[in-house]
């Protein structure tokens, strides 16, 4: 197998900011993994919350070379090595681990879902409100709801947000999460999370500091809406860790390292009757056809990565609204534009 890759730098349509960073523009990595004729794809999406940047991936794909062998069906092995050997690296995992799954359906013919024995992915993904000046974010609402966005995910923690939460209850009744990015401190939880009461939040996600996580039974008490850990969980023994103390989880590939260890997290979360969240950062349709492939086996879908784009280098999935959906087409289903 012989794998490449290559920079890519994407725009969001608007500043996309949380409680916690900002960003203008995303550089990721588009990997090609190519093996007699056929050419798999995936994306790197590197976050330095995790430990990850460009230069860091870069370099772990760079070493990965060696480790990928010659049969590119036996992917469960290969990322088990990949992992055993980059842990750290799980964004550049999850890209070659899509790559692979990409070039298998190819090879067979088939899209990635039906290889995977899943029903043909079809799924609500809420659309994201990320933080900004109350102006700005009126706009971002009233075009997120003439777009036909039916489930909308709110950045909170800052002053402004019951300002937030009651334009969009204002003019939209639909589901609504509330995504704090771990800028509450316990006591003030507490006290946040009962005002948010009002606005109805179908969750709310990940209000603690990581650090913090052991509190977040004490917000399930509230009984406002579910917790979900976001930041909290990255890994398969993290799901483990957190039951009981959360409803549910927020499962990210660049967290995770891609389908394989995916599936490992969302068999525990439901083994231990725990909620399933899929999520993404903001990057292009080849980033997020993966967890699309596998959202008909999450309760909550937050894949919009590419919606918030300006210049989405890829193409293939469809969207009508709030819904996404794959096809029919071998592999991913994915292919650049142009």
């Amino acid at each position: 197998m012989k794998l490449s890759y290559y920079r890519q730098t994407v725009h969001p349509r608007y500043r996309f900011a949380t409680s916690q960073h900002a960003e203008d523009e995303v550089t990721v990595l588009v990997v090609e993994l190519e093996h007699e004729g056929l050419v798999g794809l995936g994306e790197v999406v590197p976050s330095e919350l995790y430990g990850q940047t460009i230069e860091s991936s870069a370099a772990a794909l760079d070493a990965m070379r060696d480790a990928l062998g010659d049969d590119p069906f036996a992917i469960e092995s290969i990322v088990r090595r990949l992992i055993a050997r980059h842990d750290g690296q799980r964004a550049a995992i999850a890209a070659v681990d899509s790559a692979l799954h990409d070039w298998a359906g190819k090879r067979l013919g088939v899209p990635v879902w039906r290889l995977l024995g899943l029903e043909r992915p079809r799924t609500r993904t809420t659309f994201t409100i990320g933080v900004a000046d109350p102006d700005e974010i009126r706009v971002k609402v009233r075009e997120a709801l003439a777009a036909g966005y039916d489930a909308l995910k709110v950045k909170v923690g800052v002053e402004h947000d019951e300002d937030t939460l009651g334009f969009i209850r204002e003019h939209f009744d639909g589901r609504l999460i509330v995504d704090a990015n771990q800028a509450w401190g316990p006591e003030e939880a507490v006290e946040k999370i009962r005002r948010l009461a009002r606005f109805r939040p179908a969750l709310i996600e990940q209000p603690l500091r990581v650090a913090d996580w052991q509190h977040m039974a004490r917000l399930r008490e509230l009984a406002v809406a579910p917790i979900y850990a976001d930041e909290s969980c990255e890994r398969p023994a993290d799901v483990i860790r957190l039951h009981g103390y959360v409803d549910g989880v927020n499962i990210k590939f660049t967290k995770c390292g891609g389908i394989r260890e995916a599936l490992r997290m969302i068999a525990l979360a439901r083994g231990l009757g725990m909620g399933v969240m899929l999520g993404c950062f903001v990057s292009s349709s080849l980033a997020i056809a993966p967890p699309l492939t596998i959202s008909t086996l999450a309760d909550f879908s937050d894949l919009d990565g590419h919606l918030l784009l300006a210049d989405d280098p890829f193409a293939g999935i469809g969207q009508q609204g709030s819904i996404i959906e794959l096809g029919e087409s071998p592999g991913l289903g994915i292919r650049k534009r142009g």
